[in-house]
């Protein structure tokens, strides 16, 4: 038999939102699947369920699995625990009205949900919507920043802690063990992503996964981490050296030093985001490097490691209050090394704050 929780619903401002866009969508009613947009909606914790919204209610249908306290933490949703499959539930509900038209998250609605939809739905009619809630993503509460910097900090306790880690002869992935190790022991829940530590000709690749490589004398080592604080994540890249650096070395750093420093001055509410992008990328041309800055300057962080908005020349968004994202320029020379430095910034009272605040200047050890 299925168990209902049921709360006299007072609809959360992220719900009411999404409703109140469901005329200009042409849809009546919304169904959610990713986990993270569900958790974003309601605060739900499990892994597993779907959400689906009317006009003017919203109903979580999970399982047994998430009774107890992961149940009676949701918030702004009726929840029904089941032993059906999740969308032979949903096709018994009398909130779904007749000949209605149900918009559905087309990023992660495979092929085979989608026709599983046609089937047991079949008195319906669905639209794909691509960012319907990830819209409102974009711009975090303020709790939500604070999650962000706390994760944040967390990964600049672990940077500082590891610096005496880095010596000749330690393998690269050791130092991404240590620096993980670290930020669990400070809180963090696990890692935003597979941390990079890419060292001497490895610095050149952008995403250099750490290996089984030892450090040597003479060489960068871009380490790039992040973690995970109450479900939200932190991002932050530092390049150090190991030992005395040469002159090109030291342009190529400053280069990217410089380029970085000017385009977190530049954010402000209002700006072009791709205008920050070309400050930083015509300051590398103009040194030179311009062939070898192959990726956007940044991206948004939040829920997700990668998310809206993104900081290129393609973008067409706009700087808004409460948007977190990354600042990240970097050169990367072909059989030679590389350099990337990234803070994780917020646009917070129409101004920038900084959220990773490890040194950015040149670090040989």
């Amino acid at each position: 038999m299925d168990r209902w929780f049921k709360w006299d619903i007072v609809v959360a401002s992220r719900i009411k939102e999404l409703q109140s866009r469901f005329k200009d969508n042409n849809i009546d009613s919304f169904l959610v699947t990713s986990i993270k947009n569900i958790f974003y909606l309601t605060g739900f914790t499990g892994d597993s369920g779907i959400l689906f919204i009317s006009p003017r209610k919203a109903e979580l249908i999970t399982d047994y699995r998430f009774q107890g306290e992961i149940v009676q933490r949701v918030k702004d949703a009726d929840v029904c625990l089941t032993k059906k499959n999740y969308i032979e539930k949903l096709s018994t509900q009398r909130l779904i009205k007749r000949r209605s038209r149900v918009g559905f998250e087309s990023k992660y609605v495979t092929y085979n949900l989608y026709w599983k939809l046609r089937k047991k739905l079949d008195w319906l009619k669905f639209k794909g919507l691509d960012s319907f809630i990830e819209d409102l993503r974009i711009r975090k509460s303020e709790k939500e920043i604070e999650n962000i910097k706390k994760a944040c900090e967390i990964g600049d306790k672990a940077f500082h802690e590891i610096l005496n880690y880095i010596k000749v002869g330690v393998r690269e992935i050791e130092i991404g063990a240590e620096l993980e190790y670290r930020m669990r022991k400070a809180g963090g829940e696990k890692p935003s992503f597979d941390t990079i530590v890419a060292s001497g000709y490895r610095s050149s690749i952008p995403h250099g996964v750490a290996s089984n490589k030892k450090l040597k004398n003479r060489e960068f080592i871009t380490i790039d981490f992040g973690t995970i604080y109450n479900h939200y994540h932190s991002d932050m890249t530092r390049t150090v050296f190991l030992g005395s650096p040469s002159d090109k070395d030291k342009k190529l750093y400053e280069t990217v030093y410089n380029a970085q420093k000017l385009a977190r001055e530049a954010v402000k509410e209002d700006i072009e985001l791709r205008k920050v992008d070309k400050i930083a990328r015509d300051y590398i041309k103009k040194s030179g490097f311009g062939d070898y800055f192959p990726h956007s300057l940044g991206h948004g962080v939040g829920l997700d490691i990668h998310e809206s908005p993104s900081l290129s020349y393609k973008s067409n968004e706009i700087g808004k209050e409460g948007m977190v994202f990354t600042i990240e320029p970097g050169i990367y020379l072909p059989d030679y090394q590389g350099v990337r430095i990234e803070d994780t910034v917020a646009l917070q009272n129409g101004n920038i704050v900084t959220l990773t605040n490890s040194k950015r200047e040149l670090i040989a050890l």
